[in-house]
């Protein structure tokens, strides 16, 4: 009996510690077995912008480091409008597909004053954003020089992420009850894929104008070397009616019959007419003069006999008997004073 209660004793403690033991294999394997880490998907990171910010990333100064944040037409920019170098940014972030942080919401300061604005006496500008910009100015470098516009909680900031330096914007504008022009809305001048390539056949090429380049004759430095193109009645030039020395263009060319490169489009890299204004035809007046290098897209820079005029080259400006403006050609201007206080171009005639 005796042998008999020791064996039942036996077997009570070897069922104990097996499960003893599978108990501490349990717990120590919490702490052995590999575990797969998950990385967080969503963050929220705040600092300051560097001046390496652009339209499309954000570069955020943290206390971990810089941090490179990608802005797309998904991020919530609503309460971050203004971002340059120094700024405080909260950037609400999510891991994207391409492994960049994305931000899905940006917070910044977006202060700024009211003031009465006739919007029935608006005008619209293009240039870049200058040095000194903040959340309730804008200096617009121009090429007539800088401007100072004031921004006020009515402006319409939608068509723009945010506004960085050098970016380059068209601000349609109107003089205030404080005597500043003041910004109705902002868009951005420039966007990516935004080219128009309606009648341009053929293949395309960029470069900077050179010296010589008449009405009919293309001269262009291009990565390829020094090249010369034709430039006929059927060259599309809607989109550059400027050709001077140093500007870059895109063209789109094709082998004629002539077995000579003829330009089916032109295209201005860097600028464009100025918007159409209401003018007064009680101002209407001819003026005729030399064309100087100063001339851009937006703006004739005629020399007269007695001293140089400035005109504004829009989009109802004939272009039908002067297709494209060099340097140096003598113009006949047909102008009529704009609400914008400048004189614009109806009409063009060579000669």
């Amino acid at each position: 009996m005796c042998l008999k209660g020791e064996h039942v004793m036996k077997k009570r403690l070897s069922a104990f510690l097996s499960v003893a033991l599978a108990m501490l294999m349990a717990v120590t394997g919490a702490f052995f077995m590999p575990v797969k880490a998950v990385a967080a998907t969503e963050i929220t990171f705040e600092g300051k912008a560097t001046d390496k910010t652009t339209a499309d990333t954000l570069y955020l100064q943290t206390s971990g480091g810089t941090v490179e944040i990608k802005v797309d037409s998904n991020t919530d920019t609503s309460e971050a409008k203004f971002i340059f170098k120094g700024d405080k940014v909260t950037a609400e972030c999510y891991r994207g597909d391409d492994e960049y942080w994305h931000a899905s919401k940006l917070k910044g300061g977006n202060k700024s004053e009211n003031a009465d604005v006739d919007k029935g006496k608006s005008s619209t500008v293009r240039g870049k954003i200058a040095k000194g910009t903040t959340s309730s100015k804008i200096y617009l470098k121009t090429n007539s020089g800088t401007m100072e516009i004031k921004i006020d909680e009515s402006t319409d900031l939608s068509k723009v992420r945010y506004l960085v330096l050098d970016q380059k914007v068209e601000i349609v504008c109107a003089r205030g009850s404080d005597a500043y022009m003041h910004a109705i809305s902002v868009a951005n001048s420039e966007g990516s894929g935004s080219m128009s390539t309606i009648n341009a056949k053929g293949t395309e090429i960029s470069g900077k104008v050179v010296k010589g380049t008449t009405t009919s004759n293309l001269i262009l430095k291009t990565s390829d070397g020094t090249k010369e193109y034709v430039l006929d009645v059927a060259t599309d030039a809607t989109e550059c009616r400027v050709l001077i020395p140093d500007e870059h263009i895109t063209a789109f060319y094709y082998k004629g019959k002539d077995d000579k490169n003829h330009i089916s489009k032109l295209i201005n890299d860097d600028d464009s007419c100025a918007s159409k204004v209401e003018t007064d035809s009680n101002t209407n007046a001819v003026v005729s003069g030399r064309v100087t290098s100063e001339t851009t897209e937006e703006i004739l820079f005629l020399e007269l006999s007695n001293g140089v005029m400035q005109i504004k080259l829009d989009s109802s400006t004939n272009f039908s008997r002067c297709p494209v403006i060099v340097h140096n050609t003598n113009l006949k201007v047909e102008c009529e004073r704009g609400n914008d206080g400048y004189y614009h171009a109806k009409s063009i005639i060579v000669g």
